[in-house]
């Protein structure tokens, strides 16, 4: 990496600026949860209600009253994120360039596109595609028919949001976790071929998809977090150190 000897800002100064970014973009992430709030149950209500389930044949209900605003609130906190993300790595990017050489550049611009751009895309694929699609397979293989009568099927809402909010989580955490550590390799903070904050990263990490797994994830949550971290880790290994 460059120095910045000859920068005209001191070493204290760009953290300072990086620090801006961040506080900037949890204050966003707030702000764009408010404002939300206000509408996430006309969101929630057009989103299960375009599901394409036979409207005469099936009744969504809420069984735990608790549960339900603890899914909205942790809906919001996903969408707020990735509508954020674009704007966090934007910034940082612009941060960094400056004191990058030209190889350095193209890999970190890379690694900010996937988990700027990437994110939200996907965040819209499990939302809106694979979702629907699991919902409405399920429900064709599902409901049972007897003579002229149908049975009426019920579906637990919270179930059904809390599955795309757990995919949600694995897939930030996972993916920011990734960042985390290729970007301590590219920036050097490596001994004997490891990043010096490797261990503590991937605690934290597996701490967070355990603690934020909805109750629909109960008995895979261990399996899914071991997995989560291990896959961000040997993924973040293909970065190269940069010195």
């Amino acid at each position: 990496m460059q120095s910045y000897q000859n920068e005209k800002m001191t070493f204290s100064e760009h953290f300072s600026e990086l620090f801006r970014i961040i506080r900037f973009s949890a204050l966003g992430v707030v702000i764009i949860s408010i404002y939300l709030s206000f509408y996430i149950d006309d969101i929630l209500s057009n989103w299960l209600n375009s599901l394409s389930l036979d409207s005469d044949n099936f009744v969504f209900s809420v069984y735990s009253p608790y549960d339900w605003i603890d899914t909205k609130w942790a809906l919001l906190l996903i969408f707020s994120i990735a509508l954020i993300l674009p704007y966090t790595t934007f910034k940082i990017r612009n941060f960094a360039l400056p004191g990058l050489y030209e190889g350095e550049k193209k890999w970190f611009t890379f690694s900010l596109l996937i988990s700027g751009v990437i994110i939200p895309i996907l965040l819209y694929f499990i939302w809106f595609i694979s979702l629907p699609f699991l919902v409405n397979y399920f429900d064709d293989i599902g409901m049972i028919q007897g003579g002229e009568n149908i049975v009426s099927a019920r579906y637990d809402a919270v179930s059904i949001i809390s599955m795309g909010i757990g995919v949600s989580w694995i897939l930030v955490i996972g993916t920011l976790t990734t960042l985390v550590l290729s970007m301590s390799r590219f920036f050097g903070m490596v001994a004997d071929n490891e990043s010096r904050i490797r261990i503590r990263i991937l605690l934290i990490s597996f701490s967070l998809v355990l603690l934020s797994l909805p109750s629909t994830y109960d008995g895979l949550r261990i399996i899914i977090s071991l997995l989560t971290i291990f896959f961000a880790d040997s993924i973040s290994r293909l970065t190269p150190i940069f010195e």
